[in-house]
This record gives structure tokens, C-alpha cells and sequence, in this order.
């Protein structure tokens, strides 16, 4: 709702300006020439900035759907902290989908991809010993940006 009267005031400031060149321009305080080069950038302004938002608004959603999906996993995991045994009503409520896929034979040896795609979070790509020991480096260099907020 707070948004919309953002909207309407921005609105309202920018149409103020157009009458107020309008006049002026009838008035011959501007010139023709000047009036629409205002105009044009007036309107490619107003287009960068409605395409601004609406890239906004999908990265606002797309967060905040990440940051419940991360909740769900979460509140499964606090459920499970004890597990004893793994059972298959605890692999139906962590684990979304399993895909195997067809083996490949190269070097002599047969392999066969797995992937497990986790409830609420998708896919996770564990790193490698390299990228965990870059990861840790940057953590190192950058404390402050890694710092949980409360």
C-alpha cells in the first residue's frame, strides 16, 4: 500500500514539471528545440526507471521465496538433529527428487551422476577442496561482510 503513494507522488512531482515546461514554452521562455530534448529524456528517463523497478520487484520476489524455501529446510533439519536411523519418511521430508542418470564409461571405469535435489532449496553443488580453501580466504579477507546480522 505505501508503495502505490510513492508511486502516485512521483506521479503527481512529474507532471508538475511537464505543465511547468508547457508554460514556459507557451510563455516563450523556452525554446521548441530545448522543450523536446527535455521531453525525450524525460520519457527514456521514465522508461529506465519503470524497467528499474519491475527488476526490482523480481528480485524482491525471488528472495523472498529463497529465504522461506531456506526456512522450510531449516525447521526440517532442527526437526532431525538426532536422527539414529534414516528412514524413508525422513528422506521423503529432506529430499525432493533424486535423478540418476545414464553411466558413462571413460578411462576404463563407469560412472553414474547422481543428483539430489533437497525440499525447499533445489540442487546443492558441493565445492571442491580448491573452492572451499578460496572461499575461506575471502571469509579471511572480509570478516565484516560475513558477519551473521542478528
Amino acid at each position: 500500500m505505501r508503495d502505490k503513494k510513492y508511486y502516485i507522488a512521483l506521479d503527481d512531482f512529474e507532471w508538475r514539471v511537464v505543465v511547468n515546461c508547457l508554460n514556459e514554452m507557451r510563455n516563450n521562455l523556452i525554446a521548441n528545440d530545448f522543450f523536446q530534448m527535455m521531453m525525450k529524456n524525460y520519457e527514456r528517463e521514465q522508461k529506465e526507471l519503470t524497467m528499474a523497478v519491475a527488476n526490482g520487484e523480481q528480485v524482491l520476489q525471488s528472495s523472498e521465496q529463497k529465504s522461506a524455501d531456506t526456512r522450510l529446510l531449516i525447521r526440517t533439519f532442527r526437526e532431525m538433529t538426532d536422527i539414529k536411523e534414516l528412514t524413508p519418511i525422513i528422506v521423503n521430508k529432506l529430499i525432493e527428487r533424486i535423478e540418476v542418470h545414464n553411466n558413462d564409461k571413460t578411462s576404463g571405469h563407469c560412472y553414474v551422476k547422481v543428483d539430489v535435489y533437497f525440499t525447499g532449496v533445489g540442487m546443492i553443488s558441493i565445492p571442491s577442496e580448491e573452492e572451499l580453501l578460496a572461499m575461506m580466504e575471502d571469509i579471511r579477507k572480509n570478516p565484516e561482510e560475513y558477519r551473521l546480522a542478528a
